[in-house]
């Protein structure tokens, strides 16, 4: 039975809170949750395209693999923590062995679950890991230190020494990446001025990053602005950093005057307009983010991030060869950059070009064909936590078409389909999503959902 004309009213106003009670974390009732890290050479060079296994303790269990990309970052964003308690991260990179494993579990409250660093000797015993559900607010991330077979006893001799001495990074080092509303790495931090006029300053900053790198912003952005009120001039890289944070707190109008000015000071700072066209693109003036882009793109111009979010601002305005031509560039920097091949087929099916659209899918099977339908679910889940509800009704279609069977693939494709007011194609799905997964945890939720639907 289709619902009545006044139903689909009654259901339209009420989607926005369904919808804003299904958790952007996806199937986080289920026990899935997200890992993140980046891995780095003993040089600090990122290292791309190494495969990730995950392994459970005590059970015959593996996941994945996932590859980094050309920042050496990598992401799973479903990983089933019911499976085991605890985890091994392993990168398999032939000619390496890892040097060192860092780590930072926060819960979804916020909690801090586990903090640490191992050094690995040549026995490579990596640290059973207890990941956490992270919700909006917490994370799990794994980050790793590899060098090559010749390399790696001095790099472990080097890890050492630096651990006994205590030596952490300077306040000019890059950035830890991009804020959570983008994809991709921010393009790294300009190189800090030394802050000698100020008594401390170089603690001070030192302390200050280091808490922006802990998500600790608050604290961070009082540190900064202490700084810069006893220097206002000297060190252009500091007004980047406060930025940084500002704009991770959701101060846009204060993240934007602090970038300002780091370029007034420092004219050509690598990241300060990649973040104002995070800004811009954040606040709906795709034009300016545009603009911002570019004159990044002349700064940075090996980052695919800072191409990919060009071709998201220059979609916006409706220029969809210029959007094109910023995605190829995304995707010929980084070839297993899959969310700039979903955007270019997305845009490829606006122009009616099935063709094209089928061939940017092709492509992103291809970057792992083992785990296509887990790509294309990672994909809508990204663009689902953005509100891009069209681009995660594509990605969750791909993933289902490749495995009819995913469950959770099919609820959260209901959930994007809620998102754009299609109401009967989301009935659909909550009614798969049952009828594959009838003991779901979430059973009870989506049966309330789908009775709303049908009335």
């Amino acid at each position: 039975m289709r619902p009545s004309r006044r139903s689909l009213q009654w259901i339209a106003v009420l989607a926005p809170v369904i919808l804003a009670l299904a958790t952007t974390d996806t199937a986080f009732a289920e026990g899935i949750t997200r890992v993140r890290g980046k891995i780095v050479d003993n040089h600090g060079k990122p290292l791309a395209k190494v495969p990730i296994m995950f392994e459970a303790v005590d059970i015959n269990k593996k996941v994945g693999p996932v590859r980094t990309g050309k920042d050496g970052d990598f992401i799973i964003a479903t990983l089933d923590v019911t499976v085991a308690k605890k985890w091994h991260v392993i990168p398999q990179l032939p000619g390496y062995k890892t040097v060192k494993v860092s780590w930072e579990i926060v819960n979804s409250s916020k909690e801090e679950v586990g903090k640490d660093a191992r050094i690995l000797g040549s026995k490579q015993e990596y640290p059973e890991l207890q990941f956490v559900l992270v919700g909006d607010e917490g994370r799990n991330v794994v980050d790793f230190v590899l060098a090559k077979d010749a390399e790696f006893i001095a790099a472990v001799q080097e890890e050492r020494k630096l651990k006994e001495g205590g030596a952490a990074g300077a306040a000019g080092a890059p950035a830890a990446g991009a804020p959570a509303a983008t994809a991709g790495a921010a393009p790294a931090a300009p190189a800090a001025a030394d802050p000698v006029r100020v008594p401390g300053g170089a603690e001070s900053l030192k302390k200050a990053k280091e808490l922006t790198d802990a998500g600790r912003h608050a604290e961070a952005i009082e540190l900064y602005r202490g700084f810069l009120a006893k220097d206002p001039t000297g060190n252009p890289a500091a007004y980047y950093y406060l930025g940084k944070s500002l704009f991770e707190s959701g101060d846009d109008g204060g993240a934007e005057q602090a970038f300002k000015k780091g370029l007034e000071l420092q004219a050509g700072m690598k990241g300060a307009h990649f973040y104002l066209g995070n800004i811009y693109l954040k606040e709906d003036r795709a034009a300016e983010a545009a603009a911002e882009y570019e004159k990044e793109a002349e700064i940075s111009p090996d980052l695919d991030a800072v191409f990919f979010n060009l071709g998201q601002a220059y979609d916006k305005t409706g220029d969809e060869d210029k959007a094109l031509a910023a995605f190829e560039k995304a995707v010929t920097i980084n070839p297993q950059k899959s969310e700039a091949l979903m955007q270019m087929a997305s845009i490829y099916e606006k122009k009616k070009d099935t063709a094209k659209a089928e061939e940017m899918y092709q492509k992103v099977i291809a970057i792992d064909p083992k785990n296509a339908s887990i790509s294309f679910f990672n994909i809508g889940a990204h663009a689902r936590n953005e509100n891009r509800n069209k681009e995660a009704v594509q990605a969750f279609r791909k993933a289902i078409e490749i495995d009819p069977t995913y469950a959770v693939a099919h609820r959260e494709l209901g959930y994007a389909l809620m998102g754009t007011q299609d109401f009967a194609g989301a009935l659909k799905q909550f009614q798969e999503y049952i009828r594959l997964n009838p003991r779901a945890p979430d059973a009870k939720q989506i049966q309330d959902t789908i009775a709303l639907l049908k009335q």
